[in-house]
């Protein structure tokens, strides 16, 4: 059976394919004058996600899936008020067996292989002791084996295998740039230090097996940023002599690199070297989710992309020389 991607489910067709449970909730309504209850979802794979309902044995369905399941659902896809929805008719769960779990995690641009190696390439050219022995501390821990193969968010930017690995040598690329054109107040070192361990928490974030890259308790509880600061400290405290005003300022950098409070960081930078992080990593995050946008609405055939949420805007999917609306 050939694997339908969420981005190609279109109203009017049938289908029968293999999707993750992202989301569940149940729902009662009356029919008929009698209380009923339908399981109303969201499911999808690496392409993206969409709305499924069950009516049919709904307290069976929602007893039976949980979020992360892998299920195999057949049904009709019908619009319902303007995206696409799949009115399930038939729902088991899937033999895993059959199951590509490619299809479900996207693949990396880069091997993950590749770009480990260029991390520590870098990390190697950290000079500063105490920041080049926690480098090589974490690196070397069980936690690192996590950080290669996690995702660097759920759906917002590199969202699959080996993209925390990416976005940090990304993150690093722009702050290298800015080290070089503007860095008189930039101390190398401890930038690249906080580079590297800007979101290494999110291995803790996320549930580091689910499909869906669910949250933790933890997750929920603390988040990336508090956690991350938290374990910078552990760390530091196994290495003699560890300056304490450099694992303020290394936990500072982590706590502030959001940029604002509004944005999730319980502090704003107030160094360099954290508002150098903050602007590196918002230039890798921001730039891949237009990247994401650019390219879905191409795979489309639109001209201008759909009303982004979280940008508040369009994109203008084409760039000079491809439209044919050009002038000369």
């Amino acid at each position: 059976m050939s694997k339908i991607y969420a981005k190609d489910v279109a109203v009017g067709t049938t289908i029968k394919s293999h999707f993750c449970v992202i989301d569940k909730r149940l729902v009662n309504y009356s029919r008929n004058g009698a209380p009923a209850c339908g399981v109303v979802m969201t499911v999808g794979d690496k392409t993206g996600k969409v709305s499924a309902v069950v009516w049919n044995e709904a307290l069976v369905a929602d007893n039976s899936y949980r979020k992360d399941d892998i299920v195999l659902l057949a049904g009709r896809v019908q619009d319902y008020k303007g995206d696409k929805q799949i009115y399930i008719e038939e729902i088991s769960k899937a033999n895993l067996a059959d199951v590509n779990a490619e299809d479900f995690c996207a693949a990396p641009p880069r091997p993950i292989a590749e770009m480990w190696q260029e991390l520590q390439e870098i990390v190697v050219t950290v000079s500063n002791p105490f920041l080049r022995a926690l480098l090589d501390l974490y690196l070397s821990s069980e936690e690192a084996r996590a950080f290669k193969q996690a995702p660097a968010g759920r759906d917002v930017h590199h969202a699959y295998a080996g993209g925390l690995l990416h976005h940090t040598l990304e993150v690093i690329a722009y702050a290298q740039t800015m080290v070089d054109v503007q860095g008189a107040r930039l101390n190398r070192d401890l930038l690249i230090t906080g580079v590297v361990l800007h979101d290494h928490a999110k291995t803790q974030e996320y549930q580091p097996k689910a499909f869906s890259f669910e949250f933790t308790d933890r997750g929920r509880l603390l988040g990336h940023l508090v956690l991350g600061a938290e374990n910078v400290g552990k760390l530091t405290d196994k290495i003699p002599g560890f300056p304490g005003q450099l694992r303020d300022e290394l936990q500072h950098m982590i706590l502030s690199h959001h940029g604002t409070r509004e944005w999730g960081s319980p502090e704003e930078p107030k160094t360099a070297a954290a508002l150098a992080l903050h602007l590196a990593d918002l230039t890798s995050s921001r730039l891949a989710q237009v990247e994401k946008i650019i390219d879905d609405t191409l795979s489309l055939g639109e001209r201008w992309s759909a009303w982004d949420r979280r940008l508040e805007r369009n994109f203008l999917a084409v760039t000079w020389g491809e439209d044919r609306n050009d002038e000369a």
